[in-house]
Order: C-alpha cells, then sequence, then structure tokens
C-alpha cells in the first residue's frame, strides 16, 4: 500500500475507533484511556496487529487479549472494519445450513465443492482486496488473496493446509464476520 492510501486508512481507522470510544463511554462500558487495564493493548499495538502481513509474527499479548477481553476485541474489529474494503459482521440471518455463497460489499465470495474445495472471489476490477480474515467466536484466521485473474481471484481450500481447511470451515458458517483487505 502506497503512503497516500496507507495515510488514509489510518485516519479513518483513529476516527473509527474514537467514535466507537466516544459511544462506548457514552454508554458507560468503556474505560477512560488513564485508567485502561494493563493487560490491554495500546491503539498503536491493536493497528500494527491489524496492519500484519499473513503467515509473520504475532504479539501473544495482543493476541490473547483480543481473545479474552470483548472490548478489546470490539476494538480491534473496528479497527479491522476501517482497514478493509469491504466485510461482513455476519453471513446471511436467514440461513439455515452451511453457506457456500456470501456478499461482502461488492464483492462475491463462493466456495466450489470439489478436491481441494476452491474459494472465488469476485468483485470491482479497480479495486480487489489482497488478504482475507475471518473471525468466528474467538476463532480467526488471516490469509493472502493472491492476484486476480479475469476478474477474479481463486484460493485452494486444500484441507492439507490448516489455516486454508479452517479459512474454508469458517467462511462455512453464518455466523462467521468476514474483513477483506
Amino acid at each position: 500500500m502506497s503512503d497516500e492510501p496507507r495515510l488514509l486508512a489510518e485516519i479513518h481507522a483513529a476516527r473509527a475507533l474514537m467514535r466507537a470510544q466516544a459511544l462506548g463511554a457514552a454508554s458507560g462500558h468503556t474505560a477512560r484511556p488513564s485508567t485502561r487495564p494493563s493487560n490491554r493493548p495500546s491503539h498503536a499495538a491493536l493497528w500494527a496487529h491489524a496492519d500484519r502481513e499473513p503467515g509473520r509474527p504475532v504479539d501473544l499479548a495482543v493476541v490473547r487479549a483480543i481473545r479474552t477481553d470483548p472490548e478489546t476485541a470490539r476494538r480491534y474489529r473496528t479497527l479491522l472494519g476501517a482497514q478493509a474494503l469491504a466485510h461482513a459482521p455476519l453471513a446471511a440471518a436467514a440461513s439455515d445450513g452451511a453457506i457456500t455463497r456470501r456478499r461482502v460489499g461488492p464483492f462475491d465470495l463462493e466456495i466450489l465443492e470439489g478436491a481441494p474445495p476452491l474459494l472465488i472471489l469476485r468483485g470491482p476490477d479497480a479495486s480487489m482486496p489482497r488478504r482475507i480474515e475471518a473471525w468466528l467466536g474467538d476463532e480467526a484466521v488471516r490469509l493472502d488473496l493472491g492476484p486476480p485473474a479475469d476478474g477474479a481471484i481463486l484460493l485452494a481450500l486444500d484441507p492439507s493446509v490448516p489455516e486454508a481447511d479452517q479459512l474454508g470451515r469458517m467462511l462455512r458458517d453464518p455466523a462467521c464476520a468476514v474483513f477483506l483487505l
């Protein structure tokens, strides 16, 4: 990401985080910054985690805080949502089984069953995402998507690759949140 889009994403994320923090303070759900528990990561640590490359080392204290502290998880998802090209907190609420197709903003995600299953992502040619992050409960997975070919990105959800298999399993669940980065 070049400097100008990165700066705009950081400004947008900071504004969204401040707005969420102000709403939480108004409803009495967040601590004041000066009384922040010592185990709660800073905004900078959360931003670094949200901006990380897939497969790179992570700060385990940040991951633990995101998984165990609902306020930290909310702050992190606010940052991800501000950084994402598109995101969907849940799949179709009326679904009664596994999802094989969903809409995330201007993008269509489809899972074609086969050996191995394939994730097909289609969207506007001008701005295709580079990464996908999925959340289901306290599980999270982030993968590189690769470059688009003929207006679509294909990703093999190979069962022999743990992260890809986990992503496929999570995306099929209606409660899975998806962030296209």
